[in-house]
Order: C-alpha cells, then sequence, then structure tokens
C-alpha cells in the first residue's frame, strides 16, 4: 500500500511547497511554485479513474511597461489518438478533430491545436526549444489536454491517478511547465 501521506510531502518537496487540506473540494491540493511561478498540483480523487491537474500561474504581476495585446493566447492541446496512416481511421470512427493549423506539420500530426489568435499560437509553437517541449512533456506525462492562456498560465490534465502517479514523472512535468510558463512570461 502507499503511503499517500507521503507521497503528497513528497511532491511538496519537488515544488517547494505544502499540502493545503482541501477535503470539501478535493482530495489532494498541493501548492507551492517552479521557477517563481506559483504551481499547484490537484486531484478530486486519489484512485483511478480520477486523474491529476497541474496547474502554474505566470500572471504573477501586472508589468505597466508591457504592451497590451488585444486578445490574448488562449490554446488547447490534446494529443491525437491516431496518429499516420491510423490518424484518418480516428477521425472517421472516433472523431477525432482535425484541429488547427500552427505553421509545423510534425506537432500537427502529434498533436490537436485549438486557439484564439493564429499569428500568436504559430509564434509559441514556433519558439525556439518549444517544439521539443511539447513532445517531451507528452512522452513523460501522457497528458490527455494542456491549456495555454497567455494572461493566465498553463494547465495540464494527466490521466494518472495520483497514486499510480510516478515523483519523476511529476518533477519533470513540473520542470517543463516551467519552462514553457517562462517563456510565456517574458515573451507573451
Amino acid at each position: 500500500m502507499i503511503d499517500l501521506e507521503a507521497k503528497k510531502q513528497a511532491i511538496a518537496e519537488i515544488i517547494e511547497g505544502r499540502v493545503v487540506p482541501d477535503e470539501t473540494r478535493v482530495a489532494v491540493s498541493i501548492k507551492g511554485s517552479v521557477i517563481g511561478f506559483p504551481a499547484s498540483l490537484e486531484a478530486l480523487n486519489t484512485g483511478w479513474p480520477f486523474g491529476v491537474m497541474y496547474s502554474l500561474d505566470t500572471k504573477v504581476v501586472d508589468d505597466p511597461n508591457k504592451p497590451t495585446i488585444k486578445e490574448p493566447l488562449k490554446m488547447t492541446i490534446l494529443p491525437r489518438m491516431g496518429r499516420g496512416l491510423l490518424r484518418f481511421i480516428a477521425h472517421i470512427v472516433l472523431f477525432e478533430a482535425r484541429g488547427m493549423r500552427v505553421g509545423d506539420k510534425f506537432l500537427e500530426s502529434k498533436f490537436v491545436f485549438e486557439y484564439s489568435d493564429e499569428q500568436l499560437a504559430e509564434r509559441f509553437v514556433r519558439y525556439p526549444g518549444m517544439s521539443e517541449r511539447l513532445i517531451k512533456l507528452e512522452q513523460f506525462s501522457g497528458f490527455n489536454e494542456l491549456t495555454i492562456k497567455s494572461d493566465a498560465g498553463l494547465f495540464l490534465s494527466q490521466p494518472k491517478s495520483f497514486t499510480a502517479l510516478d515523483l519523476d514523472v511529476c518533477r519533470e512535468t513540473f520542470r517543463l511547465l516551467g519552462e514553457m510558463g517562462q517563456v510565456l512570461f517574458e515573451s507573451f
């Protein structure tokens, strides 16, 4: 049997934070920081079929010198269920969305993109190293949804239950989210 309290404390150490008792809302709530950004990991329940949710808040201060953008970037990234030849079958049988174009055929073959602003989405995806981070994030965490909001932060949903969550996967997921959050904070 896994000691849930010890696992919560270990994850709190990963994000230099603390376990927040909030049993009325969620079974697990851990808050801390990653690269100076407020971060949290939450789970509605500790067992299957409930997954975990990561969040990284990049809107920590209002910078009066930062130019205002008409509409902030809002982008959702989902891993494709069907890849290669199975992509057509997944589209027909599983009703998988075709997604919006981001100017990178390789990423479009791996992910389904939806966004509010095409230019900002392309700029984010083409940012140096971002393609590699997205691929690594999908490989390590196996996420089922990543939401990016330039005026709020990053939110990642992982289908792995809290009891089955590997601490190294959690550490790497937060590291990659922190790097992506840094880009979002500085450039968007």
